[in-house]
């Protein structure tokens, strides 16, 4: 549905909604896809804003302690950082970065900066990802992973990437076949898609990680950080609802504090 105004579609802190509006007329090569679906209900932006903006408000150690279930919800426990992953935290909604090496730009849905890290979200909703066509070579994973790798590479940052979906991922994938995978659109209908993508990024198709490593060789790396194992490794899936419910307990324990 479309609501009569954006503050009906958005959960805004108070003395944030200027910051909204920023958000929301901020422009991506040209577009002004956020300030167009602004009042929409099924808007990922809104979505996204709304837990992202909330969660870089609260103190320091809800943030912390938040982040930290984040990751072990999407990365099912078996990725722990140290304590000094977390110094000089920047969380951002809708920044757009640079990678040095391949001249690629993207805008991120949501990231996560400290010294020593970069985390990239895509976030999903009623939406599949974009496929790559004849006017981009890559589809919408692939190059949020080039960008990305090329990017914290050129600063020495451990590189992390996260797609934020409304299912777990083996809710949504389906076996089918490349062909397939590379057909259609980005509608619910599709949205197998997603997981297939995602899936033949971080554990590769026909026990060959050709796929991750195809891009990690055009960077010609050679560090241990951005090994094809590496990035498989750091490439995690959160749902929606584990973020929500982080979220909000972080909420509840700000507001006992206080």
């Amino acid at each position: 549905m479309r609501y009569r105004k954006i503050e009906r579609n958005h959960v805004i802190l108070p003395g944030r909604l200027e910051a909204l509006k920023a958000f929301l007329n901020s422009d991506y090569k040209g577009m002004k896809h956020k300030l167009k679906n602004a009042t929409n209900s099924n808007s990922e932006d809104a979505l996204t804003w709304t837990c992202f903006d909330v969660l870089r408000n609260l103190d320091n150690k809800n943030k912390i302690v938040a982040i930290k279930e984040i990751i072990e919800d999407a990365y099912s426990a078996k990725l722990n950082l140290s304590a000094n992953s977390f110094q000089n935290m920047e969380i951002d909604i809708g920044k757009k970065f640079e990678g040095p090496k391949f001249n690629e730009s993207t805008e991120l849905d949501a990231s996560i900066e400290t010294d020593v890290l970069i985390i990239f979200f895509e976030a999903k909703l009623y939406s599949a990802m974009s496929l790559a066509k004849p006017d981009k070579l890559q589809d919408q994973i692939e190059r949020k992973l080039r960008t990305g790798i090329d990017y914290a590479s050129s600063l020495n940052k451990s590189f992390y990437f996260i797609m934020l979906d409304i299912a777990p991922i083996e809710k949504m994938i389906l076996r089918k076949s490349k062909e397939e995978a590379l057909k259609g659109y980005s509608n619910y209908k599709d949205k197998w898609k997603t997981a297939w993508w995602f899936n033949y990024y971080k554990n590769g198709r026909n026990n060959s990680m050709k796929p991750l490593n195809n891009i990690l060789s055009d960077l010609c790396l050679g560090q241990q950080n951005y090994s094809v194992s590496t990035i498989s490794r750091n490439m995690g899936w959160l749902t929606w609802p584990c973020l929500f419910k982080t979220i909000l307990r972080g909420l509840v324990s700000q507001y006992a504090a206080d």
